[in-house]
């Protein structure tokens, strides 16, 4: 015969002697949510955030095409894109601000929100040189530079 937990989609107790676990499982008849751990206090107001040392955090951001053109409608602060002519898949994208004491992610994907994206890899750094531009390379999944849509969000702060 079942135990009332088995019955009621639950974990047996009788199969965990001396183990620290709940008896049921999203149990109907034990409504209670398990406890917020990722906010010990989820009465607290949202408050804006402030980043490190309250600096004034800012956000500039590109979306390009593989072929190395800007998408305006989906970029801001980007001033430029080049594609460096050797290899393919090497990219310049430059902005209107200094960009040096920033984080830099970026992300294989086709601009706009219709259709999928070729998968792939890649990276991206500071372009050595200046304070306002990228280096970004783009990879096919094998790891191969290849042509590739991304898009790329700088979050900077001018204190530092």
């Amino acid at each position: 015969m079942a135990s009332p937990a088995a019955a009621s989609g639950g974990i047996p107790t009788e199969s965990l002697t001396g183990v620290g676990v709940m008896s049921s499982v999203n149990s109907a008849d034990d409504p209670t949510p398990p406890p917020n751990t990722t906010n010990p206090n989820p009465e607290a107001p949202e408050t804006a955030a402030e980043g490190l040392g309250g600096h004034d955090q800012k956000t500039v951001r590109a979306v390009v095409n593989d072929n190395g053109t800007l998408v305006a409608g989906q970029s801001f602060g980007a001033v430029s894109v080049t594609r460096v002519e050797q290899p393919v898949g090497t990219y310049q994208v430059c902005f209107n601000v200094p960009i040096t004491n920033g984080t830099y992610v970026a992300s294989i994907g086709i601009p706009g929100n219709v259709g999928a994206s070729a998968p792939g890899e890649i990276t991206v750094v500071g372009r050595f040189a200046t304070t306002k531009c990228l280096f970004i390379q783009t990879f096919n999944s094998s790891g191969v530079l290849a042509d590739r849509s991304f898009h790329v969000t700088v979050v900077y702060s001018k204190k530092r």
